[in-house]
């Protein structure tokens, strides 16, 4: 067998011994608040020094058509099997997003706050498309109408949404909404948001795995 450095050479970064470990650290949350070292932010130089597995193209495809309402998945939960890895595959989204000109939705769970004073997600999606809370406003899921409405003024529309988990499970739980909590609204938003996204020919949805055992 021969060996794995001569059948995928690693770039010349790796070789020389100049690849430090916050460059190993991809986050697509830095990417999308445009402060991310540069093999991630500079589109040319990411998919220059990124191996594009099959795995990652197929994602890349697989989006391209859905956006261009060629049909096709309208959810895909990223598996690491996908190839390239989780959040690589996001950011590699993401940048082909900014590429084709499609309006875009980032959520980073793990970077996100929970609390009375800070946007919820729905709220941070209509900021994040028409640059203000005002028809999504509350700690209470506006439902699926709303939401609709709001989505499919947008199209195409690719939304990234990641380590939700996280935000659901340790952040928003603690959070009160009148007999309820953050936590359980946010379950029943995503709920509303899947199958909105559904309804959407020119919408996708692509969400890092979200654990079967979240609190209600």
């Amino acid at each position: 067998m021969k060996p794995f450095s001569t059948i995928a050479i690693p770039h010349r970064d790796i070789l020389e011994g100049r690849l430090t470990m916050d460059v190993f650290a991809a986050d697509l949350w830095e990417v999308f608040k445009d402060r991310a070292p540069e093999e991630y932010q500079d589109p040319d130089i990411f998919f220059r020094k990124t191996y594009l597995t099959s795995g990652l193209k197929n994602l890349l495809d697989i989006a391209e058509k859905r956006l261009g309402g060629k049909g096709g998945d309208p959810i895909i939960q990223l598996q690491t099997p996908f190839g390239g890895g989780k959040t690589h595959s996001l950011i590699a989204l993401y940048h082909k997003a900014k590429e084709l000109g499609i309006n875009l939705i980032v959520l980073s769970g793990d970077k996100f706050p929970a609390g009375k004073n800070e946007p919820t997600l729905w709220e941070e999606i209509e900021r994040q498309l028409e640059g203000k809370i005002e028809n999504l406003e509350g700690m209470v899921t506006p439902g699926g109408e709303k939401l609709r409405e709001l989505l499919q003024r947008h199209q195409p529309l690719l939304l990234l949404l990641d380590e939700i988990h996280e935000y659901v499970a340790v952040k928003a739980l603690g959070v009160k909404v009148g007999d309820s909590n953050l936590a359980s609204q946010t379950i029943a938003f995503l709920q509303e948001l899947t199958g909105v996204v559904k309804t959407l020919d020119k919408t996708i949805l692509f969400v890092s795995p979200i654990k079967q055992s979240l609190p209600r």
